[in-house]
């Protein structure tokens, strides 16, 4: 969720009625508390979790959900609408209990376990964002919201390095290591969960992130404390 994303040129707007319409409803305010639209978006997340991003079709979601395609139509035109859809709120959520954790009175180790031990817990409050780290698909978002998104990880990536720049400044942390290069590491770690754990195995995702915070904590360490 660090780096960086290449950004994609929107796609022209569409012309017909039906797609006009489309366009207005995403574009009014009320629809993300849109008891349809909160149905779609939940039907999507487990029809991409099921059978993967690329895998999945609109016809997938519809049936999901159990609606005629024709009613998706009325809320999204592509697959990669619902995707925005689904990541958005999420991938913010995950930015803002960073900063809030940033900005605590505390040591920077400190900071940084609390930062870490919040990615775990969003992520198992939010398992839709499993979709967004199991897959590249960031390479097919385009768009104002899919911009949104991306701006989300990357402040999530600039505030984290702080962190441990902030860390290093205080001999908190060793110095040899780019802060920016410590977090790619870290969070290539933390994002790589989803490759390894089951939600019906025998460690618990909360497990996984307590061995990897002891992972990287103590690679940041000073020389004169390991």
């Amino acid at each position: 969720m660090a780096a960086p994303r290449r950004r994609r040129t929107a796609a022209p707007a569409p012309a017909s009625d039906i797609a006009r319409r489309r366009m207005e409803r995403r574009q009014a305010s009320g629809r993300r508390s849109d008891a349809r639209w909160a149905e779609i978006l939940a039907g999507a997340g487990r029809v991409f979790g099921r059978l993967g991003y690329g895998q999945s079709t609109l016809e997938d979601v519809a049936n999901e959900v159990g609606i005629r395609r024709a009613t998706l139509y009325y809320y999204v035109g592509t697959k990669e609408e619902l995707l925005v859809g689904l990541l958005h709120e999420p991938i913010e959520t995950m930015r803002t209990r960073l900063e809030e954790v940033a900005d605590l009175p505390v040591s920077a180790p400190e900071r940084l376990e609390a930062a870490l031990r919040e990615y775990v817990r969003t992520m198992a409050e939010l398992p839709e964002l499993f979709i967004f780290l199991s897959e590249n698909v960031h390479q097919v978002m385009s768009g104002p919201e899919a911009d949104h998104i991306r701006d989300n990880a990357d402040r999530y990536g600039r505030t984290l390095a702080e962190v441990i720049r902030s860390g290093a400044k205080a001999g908190e942390f060793r110095t040899d290591i780019d802060p920016s290069v410590a977090v790619l590491g870290i969070i290539g770690m933390f994002n790589w969960i989803h490759r390894w754990y089951n939600p019906e195995g025998e460690r618990s995702l909360a497990e996984f992130g307590d061995d990897f915070i002891k992972m990287a904590l103590s690679s940041l360490e000073p020389a004169k404390k390991r």
